[in-house]
């Protein structure tokens, strides 16, 4: 059974906000459905970086109410012949190219289907090859979201979606967020006994909050995501440690 969409959509992207793109892609959203309720997710998804956008899809899982539209846009095989996916998984939609980016989401939920949008059953042509997420993802989304389309009228199902390689076990940066925060991949289960982490060659300990080290400390504590993070109280760690997305991590035990 499948849930009732209940007309919100959610927007991922790579396209940041200094550009029309974002406005563009909710115009067409809103042409579509004007009756749509658009939340933006994440419009920072550093350019082309199809597994930073996946851990972002991810976080939003169980995030939303059943019935939600998840529509992402890091493409950097727009125009080529990749496909568009539908997934139902976790009680919500989720729309996007098939270039592993649903990955996490897949990963997560317990039961999803996989279908491939037949865009030309739909009556859907792309105005433009280098914009598919305002001209093919949006009205999917806002069909789907409005009831207009069902999930299982969008298009075969399929059993082989694009994934990407599952994290590695070492434990390394999976996110650096606006703050400079370093998100890793390290759940906070795996933590027991940990009394810090190295980075480079800094040396930061685990506690339990900003407040636990004085301001321009370094500092290690499980964040939001229930994920091992490093920050810098008022300061960014990114920038302190000259660190980014994949550096490795060692965490220390006693």
């Amino acid at each position: 059974m499948f849930a009732r969409p209940t007309g919100c959509v959610t927007l991922l992207s790579d396209f940041g906000l200094s550009d029309p793109y974002v406005g563009l892609l909710k115009g067409a959203l809103l042409r579509a459905s004007p009756k749509v309720q658009v939340i933006d997710l994440c419009h920072g998804v550093p350019p082309h970086q199809v597994a930073a956008g996946a851990f972002v899809w991810g976080a939003a899982v169980a995030r939303f109410p059943a019935g939600t539209v998840h529509v992402g846009v890091v493409d950097p095989g727009v125009g080529t012949t990749r496909r568009l996916l539908a997934v139902a998984a976790e009680q919500c939609y989720w729309i996007g190219p098939d270039n592993g980016l649903v990955s996490r989401v897949l990963q997560t939920a317990g039961e999803a289907e996989v279908r491939a949008i037949d865009v030309e059953h739909l009556g859907l042509s792309a105005e433009s090859r280098t914009f598919h997420g305002r001209d093919l993802m949006a009205p999917v989304a806002a069909w789907l979201a409005s009831g207009r389309y069902g999930f299982t009228a969008l298009g075969p199902r399929i059993s082989d979606p694009a994934l990407l390689a599952p994290s590695a076990a070492t434990p390394h940066v999976l996110w650096v967020d606006h703050y400079g925060n370093l998100v890793s991949n390290v759940p906070a289960a795996a933590l027991d006994g940990v009394r810090g982490v190295v980075v480079g060659a800094q040396q930061v300990p685990l506690v339990g909050t900003y407040q636990d080290v004085a301001a321009g400390a370094l500092l290690a504590y499980v964040g939001s995501f229930g994920l091992l993070e490093i920050a810098q109280n008022q300061g960014s760690a990114a920038a302190t440690l000259g660190a980014g997305t994949g550096a490795t991590i060692r965490l220390l035990r006693p």
